[in-house]
């Protein structure tokens, strides 16, 4: 979704973008914020406006600081991140270890017990699927869909 020559260039999200989807009755809005904390006022500024968000975080290098940076601004908007560990592929991915960092900085940044519950999902942007078990590449592409509408908060599936 980046399309500024500046994002092409730098490899990074500069400007907040929007694109629809329908799913059954639903329109869902997907927007792509910036991650840096250079751009701060653009993820403040979109988060007033979510309901949700996907939390994308790399598999082999885990959280970053501005996955910091935009949990804490989600949190503090009261927007439901659902975690996405995505590069599963890679060889050198270590998604349960990474799952594991993402849960201490939940800890870190929740400010109630709600907060600390989330959905995760694994996926694999290059081959093009997402799954819920990390060890079982997934070809069902409605799996990211289906977490967050069928999320349930008590059995944490």
């Amino acid at each position: 979704m980046d399309t500024n020559p500046l994002e092409r260039e730098r490899g990074v999200t500069i400007l907040a973008k929007n694109a629809s989807v329908s799913y059954k009755d639903v329109r869902i809005n997907i927007i792509d914020t910036p991650g840096h904390a250079d751009f701060s006022g653009e993820v403040e500024r979109i988060m007033n406006m979510a309901d949700g968000c996907l939390l994308l975080v790399d598999a082999v290098d885990g959280p970053m600081p501005q996955t910091t940076y935009v949990l804490r601004q989600a949190l503090q908007q009261g927007v439901t991140p659902l975690v996405v560990v995505n590069k599963i592929d890679r060889q050198e991915s270590r998604p349960g270890e990474v799952l594991d960092l993402v849960q201490d900085l939940f800890l870190e940044l929740a400010t109630t017990s709600d907060q600390l519950e989330f959905p995760v999902v694994y996926a694999s942007a290059r081959d093009g699927y997402a799954t819920l078990d990390p060890d079982v590449p997934g070809s069902d592409r409605e799996t990211l869909i289906r977490c967050d509408t069928g999320f349930d908060s008590f059995s944490g599936r």
